[in-house]
């Protein structure tokens, strides 16, 4: 798109900066696109705060207060600048209220400020590089985007920056900057990318082969103790390991079958069946036999007893409340002598409570009314005690029977259990005569059984160890082709129509030409050169910052700003070409004033012959302007307090 546009059209061009108040009142400032504008206006008249909204509204990052100030963000709701961007044109808004802060609108689309240097790169038709983070590509930790902001500041002057390329600018930043406005970042960077990524490959090998040497050594040294821990060959691979474990699952396949069968015959012995039928040789039946029958008596005798026991608590039992009874009866015949002449308050035979104040005649009962007298009750008493007497008499009777069954059939009981213990004991030594010929066979078995199942449960531990050295082979593997492809990766196009050394040569015969008319008085005698391999600028022999003082390199950076007026012109459709220029206050360290209002004359110039754009800050205690159409005056209409 860039290579059909003419110069005049190519780049950015600010065409109006609107301030809207909270009101709704809007501050309006127009620039001519063409021509040097000139803020003019005293101290604290909003000149440089203009230059910061431009620099805002470009996608700052930042918070308004820091690239503005609390006050600027307490008046006003809303930014706009209205831009050209290689001739189409565009409103780009900042919102100053909360929630939007970090929005950045084109018309009626929003973007974050972070994409929205992705948005203008393109739009501007740049390359969109992301670079090694230093000046060594191949020691360099990350990458990191070489963004429009970083270029801007090259083109964006501020009080800040008239002694630096960029205020807090690192070197391999300003190399990215000045190669991509010289036109050959992207044939810079290609190289330094694949130097980038080279590196890193080499370390990611280099990681990738520690690692597998560290885990090959691991797994052999751990395979190995396991292998000649369990007497297993030792796996060197997963087929290994397969032909392994299906080795070791046969043999105790082998083993289970064995020991399956000799199960089977000993089950045949103790259920008294040998394999061709009838009982097996010295094998006697009848003792089998007795052994149950002694078995079934065992335990009718135990349950005869223990019913017994049963029987004969529960006649002791009864015996027991039969003697309560008559000694209640005893308390109560003895109670009717004592505590005649007492109220009574609780009957002495059933112990409920009497109301001495109940109506009831003389000589009738307390509870039943019944006629009663002394003697009566006595006899009465008596009566009841020999009827409980007579009852615990046949009751003892009772328990003594009971007691004497019981104790014949604990003998019975015992007489069976030792003669059933005799019988299990001859059955025992019998059954073990004709179990031993199978018993160490079965416990070799069980061990070797158990051998087999313990080195069964070494494979898996063991595919899991060389997996992981098959991981890390894998990721060596993936390491080295990825060395192998940085290293064969084609060099992009290099077809252009100038070197870097040409661009270099060109744009530093732009600034000498600026600079020339000063060598009598401002400037030094030396030329500047540009060394294409680092972007380094010499003044004669030395860089830069060492062969200049404060004012020669105020002097040096408007060559260097003139210079990129001329890039479109002077280079070809690579570069990229700004069309515009910010300069904030160029009246520095110890300038003579008509010094700068000629460099400024000089700048405006060079803005008409180009079609470019300059803004630039004065004030009004400077000299005036000159009257030259090249150069438009933009008086600032309000004072405000100093903070």
């Amino acid at each position: 798109m860039t290579k059909e546009l003419p110069t005049v059209e190519r780049g950015i061009r600010i065409a109006k900066v609107r301030l809207i108040l909270h009101s709704g009142e809007v501050e309006e400032y127009a620039f001519d696109t063409t021509k040097l504008n000139i803020l003019l206006g005293v101290r604290n008249s909003s000149k440089t705060t203009t230059l910061r909204v431009i620099d805002y509204c470009l996608g700052d990052r930042g918070t308004p207060v820091k690239a503005l100030n609390a006050a600027v963000v307490d008046k006003y709701q809303a930014l706009s600048v209205e831009v050209r961007i290689n001739g189409r044109p565009y409103a780009i808004t900042r919102n100053l209220t909360r929630g939007s802060l970090s929005k950045v609108y084109i018309d009626d689309a929003e973007l974050t400020a972070d994409a929205f240097s992705d948005w203008i790169l393109a739009e501007l038709g740049w390359p969109n590089l992301n670079i090694p983070l230093g000046l060594n590509p191949a020691t360099a930790p990350s990458l990191t985007p070489l963004s429009f902001r970083n270029t801007l500041r090259h083109i964006y002057r501020d009080e800040g920056s008239w002694i630096s390329f960029a205020n807090k600018e690192q070197e391999f930043m300003r190399q990215a900057v000045v190669s991509q406005l010289l036109g050959y970042a992207p044939r810079r960077y290609g190289e330094r990318r694949q130097e980038y990524d080279l590196a890193c490959a080499t370390r990611q090998l280099d990681e990738a082969q520690s690692a597998d040497r560290q885990a090959g050594e691991s797994s052999l040294q751990a395979v190995t103790a396991i292998s000649h821990s369990l007497n297993l060959p030792l796996a060197r691979s997963t087929s290994q390991i397969a032909d392994a474990r299906n080795e070791v699952a046969t043999a105790l396949a082998a083993v289970r079958r064995r020991r399956q069968d000799l199960t089977t015959q000993i089950a045949a012995i103790e259920a008294g069946n040998a394999e061709e039928g009838g009982a097996p040789v010295g094998y006697d039946t009848a003792l089998t036999a007795a052994y149950q029958e002694l078995a079934g008596r065992l335990k009718q005798a135990t349950d005869d007893t223990t019913g017994l026991r049963e029987v004969l608590a529960e006649h002791q039992r009864s015996a027991r409340m039969v003697e309560a009874e008559i000694r209640r009866m005893e308390r109560l015949s003895t109670s009717i002598e004592v505590f005649d002449a007492l109220p009574v308050r609780m009957c002495p035979a059933c112990e409920q409570d009497v109301d001495p104040q109940r109506e009831h005649p003389v000589d009738a009962c307390h509870l039943c009314f019944q006629p009663v007298d002394d003697d009566k009750r006595l006899r009465r008493a008596k009566v009841e005690i020999r009827s409980l007497e007579s009852e615990l008499e046949d009751l003892e009777e009772v328990i003594r029977r009971t007691t004497e069954d019981l104790g014949a059939s604990e003998a019975a009981q015992r007489d069976l259990e030792s003669q059933h213990a005799a019988h299990a004991q001859r059955l025992n030594a019998e059954r073990a005569a004709q179990l031993a010929p199978f018993m160490a066979e079965l416990e070799n078995l069980a061990a070797a059984a158990a051998r087999l199942e313990h080195k069964l449960t070494a494979f898996p531990a063991i595919g899991e160890i060389l997996q992981k050295r098959d991981v890390t082979r894998q990721a060596l593997h993936v390491a080295e082709q990825r060395v192998l492809e940085v290293k064969n990766r084609p060099r992009g196009d290099q077809a252009s129509t100038l070197t870097a050394s040409e661009r270099c040569e060109r744009f530093a015969n732009r600034m000498n030409d600026f600079l020339a008319p000063y060598r009598s008085n401002l400037w030094v005698t030396s030329n500047v050169s540009i060394r294409d391999t680092d972007l380094t600028f010499y003044v004669g022999s030395r860089p830069w910052h060492d062969a200049l003082g404060a004012a020669s390199k105020v002097l040096f950076f408007l060559a260097y700003s003139y210079a990129t007026l001329y890039l479109a012109q002077d280079l070809d459709q690579d570069c990229a070409f700004p069309g515009c220029l910010i300069l904030d206050n160029p009246y520095q360290q110890g300038i003579d004033e008509h010094i700068v209002m000629r460099v400024l004359t000089t700048i405006a110039q060079a803005a008409e012959e180009t079609g470019t754009q300059v803004i630039s800050t004065q004030q009004l205690v400077q000299p005036k302007p000159p009257t030259i159409p090249a150069i438009r005056t933009i008086p600032m209409p309000n004072v405000y307090a100093a903070p």
